[in-house]
């Protein structure tokens, strides 16, 4: 039996947990077909994310991760609006929990889940010793791309040996993060496991107001996610800089020139026409290693928190620009 169980109970995103489910041949169908304990109570917590009550978790760690796993699948049944905030409710839920464990949690955690190659940094400040956590500049720069505010820019960042260095606030923080990511992609994974029992008793949970958003109708040839990303860049919104990123890579396909996007860049608080414009002709391929970058998939729109309410036209396409030749095909 793996160490540390209750660890792995509380942070249910750590690398143990496969190795875990292996020993207890877990089996994740069983549980649902034959309605075990495990099941309704998965469903009782569903219900509780769906109306904002008050969550309880179980003292057994085999219970609570059961019951967790089981959570995740029920949230993948109920659509793209439920999916994000159950993994915004989920991942706040643990960087609250996480921000008041040991300095050495942390960074067990940190270094299994971000990055072995984390280390710690001990630095004097104002005569007094502090501990931070360097993180591999690649992968905060995969993480703080999602994130808006002038303090997650390296320019505020400390760098040594191609690291940043980050205190335990920052640290928890982009742990959060990955592990909203990791709910929604576990969530998409289990998508298409389809069990009708399962369909009916998740009927009654109230979401009307997601039914709402979803069956929004959007005329036009964009995608909600790039329509919507565009009128914020219009109304001088700050938008992330992997929202930045997609819309580019979008208007390139879509025939926009640099001087276009320049030009549509301007009304944003922080426009500076030369980082703009090295950073747009990097994606269209003009500078650096000359590589032309792609639009981001749905799945990746949806874990940067950038797929908007979906129009029927969204159903079941992986790519922004399948959401063009769908939306032709059903007006004919």
């Amino acid at each position: 039996m793996i160490a540390n169980l209750s660890l792995l109970a509380q942070y249910p995103f750590l690398r143990s947990l496969a190795k875990y489910l292996e020993e207890i041949h877990f089996d994740f169908e069983e549980i649902i077909k034959i309605k075990d304990p495990i099941y309704w109570k998965a469903l009782e917590r569903i219900k509780k994310y769906a109306e904002n009550r008050k969550l309880e978790y179980e003292e057994d760690p085999y219970n609570e991760i059961s019951i967790f796993l089981v959570s995740l699948y029920l949230a993948s049944q109920l659509g793209s609006f439920f999916i994000k905030k159950f993994a915004d409710i989920e991942s706040k839920r643990i960087a609250k929990k996480l921000i008041n464990e040991k300095f050495e949690t942390i960074l067990y955690i940190a270094k299994d889940f971000l990055s072995e190659k984390i280390s710690v940094e001990n630095l004097k400040k104002d005569f007094e010793e502090i501990k931070l956590i360097s993180l591999p500049l690649t992968e905060y720069l995969q993480y703080a791309s999602h994130f808006s505010g002038y303090k997650w820019s390296l320019t505020f960042k400390e760098i040594k040996d191609g690291k940043v260095l980050l205190n335990l606030k920052d640290i928890v923080r982009i742990i959060e993060e990955k592990y909203r990511q990791w709910l929604i992609i576990k969530c998409e994974e289990l998508s298409s496991l389809v069990y009708p029992e399962v369909i009916e008793d998740l009927k009654d949970i109230k979401l009307e107001k997601f039914k709402i958003i979803e069956t929004t109708k959007y005329e036009g040839e964009d995608p909600p996610c790039m329509r919507i990303l565009l009128q914020e860049i219009k109304e001088g919104k700050k938008i992330t800089h992997i929202g930045r990123f997609a819309l580019v890579t979008y208007l390139r396909v879509k025939g926009w020139s640099v001087e276009d996007i320049i030009n549509l860049f301007r009304t944003l608080p922080d426009f500076k026409e030369d980082i703009t414009r090295y950073q747009i002709e990097h994606i269209f391929g003009l500078r650096g290693g000359r590589k032309v970058y792609s639009v981001p998939s749905c799945l990746t729109m949806k874990v940067a928190n950038l797929c908007f309410p979906e129009s029927p036209y969204c159903d079941n396409i992986k790519h922004p620009l399948q959401f063009k030749q769908k939306n032709k095909w059903k007006q004919k």
